[in-house]
């Protein structure tokens, strides 16, 4: 989760998309600004970091797609077509192992 994390501060890509088993889950999913969360939590409680939001959001698919065996998390940026990269790849949900692309 680290190296995503560096990678997402690194890229700051606007949206995110979630494949999951070759299927899109999430399209454009907002990448909230850190700084956005840290006051949210410090006003609201709830997740104060992107580590933690990540966390939170595969807690998500995990409970909606809970037979999945690979998810793919891709950057998405303006344009047409929208620029695309993949920032990392989680399979075999026993392991939990993240590959960076």
């Amino acid at each position: 989760m680290p190296a995503l994390v560096a990678m997402l501060r690194a890229l700051k890509p606007p949206r995110l998309r979630v494949v999951v088993e070759g299927e899109v889950a999430y399209w454009g999913l907002l990448l909230p600004p850190e700084e956005d969360l840290r006051a949210h939590a410090r006003a609201w409680g709830g997740v104060s970091s992107w580590e933690e939001w990540l966390l939170e959001r595969l807690g998500f698919l995990e409970e909606a797609f809970p037979q999945a065996v690979e998810v793919e998390l891709w950057g998405v940026w303006a344009g047409n077509p929208p620029r695309l990269e993949r920032l990392a790849r989680v399979w075999d949900r026993a392991r939990r192992e993240v590959r960076n692309a």
